[in-house]
């Protein structure tokens, strides 16, 4: 009778566990759910808001990528860059891709739920943030740019508005640049050794780069798209110190 009243309560005291954790957890994602629409909010209306430094900014990125224009054709002498460099430039099978994305941030969301890690989970949420918000901008402006990718007709002003013909005519900005920095800029964020966070950006620079050296984008592209997940990126990590109080 005792073991039988010792295994119904160990079998109850599981159950409770379990219930307690699964309460917890889904408090967790309830309330990052919340943080997501928040962020989702206030990440499309800042134009709105923005300040004179933030318009700076902006104006900065916009006159960088038109004058970058003049330097487009010189994407076919780096494409001729020493071919020990090729092996690098497939960086972009990988890094900046829409699965490289779920990859970081899933692990680490994932990883910072099962081991109950505040800090890790927070830091995974911010990199599907980084990376979804800044690669919804990138996705509307192919769209309304049609820029020709370079091995289309080799034309760096042939633009296609609102074409919906495929693949290439979304030139303009670069996706791949856009989300591998967005997901280094959060990825560097949680460190203040600056070696750390050139080692971190090192792969989003060479992911903007390989883009150019394999032909499916001009320099204008990537310039534009890093400064996009760059910004972006920057953008989240500083509403979430704002959401902690710090």
């Amino acid at each position: 009778m005792k073991k039988c009243s010792f295994k119904l309560l160990a079998l109850f005291l599981i159950f409770v566990s379990q219930f307690s954790f699964s309460q917890s957890l889904f408090e967790t994602i309830s309330s990052d759910a919340k943080v997501f629409s928040k962020n989702l909010s206030g990440y499309f209306t800042a134009p709105l808001h923005f300040e004179s430094a933030d318009i700076s900014r902006a104006m900065f990125v916009s006159v960088g990528t038109v004058l970058l224009f003049g330097f487009d054709h010189l994407n076919k002498n780096f494409q001729k860059f020493d071919e020990r460099f090729s092996y690098l430039m497939k960086i972009d099978s990988y890094y900046g891709t829409v699965w490289m994305l779920g990859l970081v941030g899933g692990l680490l969301y994932g990883g910072g739920l099962l081991f109950e890690k505040d800090e890790v989970r927070e830091t995974g949420l911010m990199v599907f943030e980084s990376g979804l918000f800044s690669g919804a901008v990138t996705s509307f402006l192919k769209v309304s740019f049609g820029r020709e990718r370079p091995y289309v007709s080799g034309d760096k002003f042939k633009f296609h508005p609102f074409n919906f013909g495929g693949n290439k005519f979304y030139s303009l900005p670069s996706g791949h640049a856009t989300l591998s920095f967005a997901i280094s800029t959060v990825l560097a964020s949680k460190f203040e050794n600056i070696f750390v966070k050139i080692l971190i950006y090192t792969p989003a620079v060479l992911t903007a780069l390989a883009r150019v050296y394999n032909n499916q984008h001009w320099f204008s592209d990537v310039f534009l798209g890093s400064a996009i997940g760059y910004f972006s990126g920057v953008y989240i990590v500083n509403a979430h110190k704002k959401f902690n109080g710090k």
